[in-house]
């Protein structure tokens, strides 16, 4: 019998309780899959990271995630939320504040992660495999497909700027904040359409914020994955980057570094920030990264 440590940890907030909260287990040698999703099923969290040994001379290190249902291939607020953890137990060489690069290895391939501890804390910066969004044809008819399920009137989705799916997620404009605070979506209905329509989840945004310094807000729904709604998703704020300089609403230069600020988790008491940044290479994005940080709020114990 083992007894095997899970920290709790709010991503994208360095306030306990807000954010989004992920199980980490930063020490899962021996575990196998039966293991790991047996402990994501207690934590009962969007996701809970495992920590192994890199299998590839390429990388220093592998993550794996797990919803409460399944495994899943990238996941950005259980990431940052691991390197918290490292860094404070000071594993991986984080024993002294500065700045540390890692090469993690996933399913979603080798992907880059810079740790900046300083004083004790840890900011964490990840490098997302590039998004490539596609367009459906009649636009109207997919958004149409999904405006009750999500829980608005159709004249309240965006005009100008598409639907549009990436990652095997759709992401839907609305033109207003206060549409996002309203929603109330049918998850059985929307969970039956996304798999119709072969996706894994619906990001809701608009171009309204709370802050003003902000570019966009959000919300996830993942019905199918056990994950009615994600409090804060990396992994769908850094394509909401990508999207918003793809289809010109945040202008760009040939050869630059984009900086924006995505808010989520505001809607439901978990407000959390995720900084993305796009880097531009020759009018193209060619790079994203999310960036935060996280608090630990307690731990669990598990015997295998």
């Amino acid at each position: 019998m083992k007894s095997i440590l899970c920290k709790r940890v709010d991503a994208f907030t360095d306030v306990p309780h807000k954010g989004n909260p992920a199980g980490v287990v930063t020490r899962s040698e021996g575990l196998n899959e039966t293991h790991m999703q047996l402990i994501a099923r207690d934590m009962n969290y969007s996701e809970t990271v495992f920590v192994l040994p890199a299998t590839s001379r390429h990388a220093d290190l592998r993550l794996r995630w797990f919803t409460p249902t399944n495994e899943v291939p990238l996941c950005g607020h259980a990431t940052i939320a691991a390197f918290h953890a490292l860094a404070e137990e000071n594993l991986y060489g984080m024993k002294e504040d500065g700045t540390y690069s890692f090469r993690v290895e996933t399913t979603s391939g080798i992907l880059p992660v810079e740790v900046g501890k300083e004083a004790g804390k840890a900011g964490i910066k990840f490098g997302l495999p590039l998004p490539r969004f596609e367009v459906p044809p009649n636009n109207f008819a997919y958004k149409f497909d999904f405006f009750r399920e999500i829980g608005i009137k159709f004249d309240e989705f965006g005009k100008g700027i598409p639907a549009a799916i990436s990652g095997g997620n759709v992401f839907l404009p609305v033109r207003r904040l206060s549409t996002l605070y309203e929603m109330r979506p049918l998850f059985d209905k929307l969970g039956k359409t996304l798999k119709r329509r072969n996706l894994t989840g619906a990001c809701v945004f608009s171009l309204e914020t709370v802050e003003p310094r902000s570019s966009f807000h959000s919300r996830y729904f993942a019905p199918n994955d056990g994950i009615n709604e994600d409090p804060v998703t990396g992994s769908t704020n850094g394509p909401l980057g990508v999207y918003m300089v793809q289809y010109g609403v945040v202008p760009a230069k040939e050869e630059e570094t984009i900086t924006m600020v995505g808010e989520q988790g505001d809607v439901i008491g978990k407000r959390g920030r995720v900084s993305v940044e796009v880097k531009m290479s020759n009018g193209y994005p060619s790079a994203v990264f999310i960036s935060g940080r996280a608090v630990s709020f307690g731990e669990e114990y598990f015997e295998m």
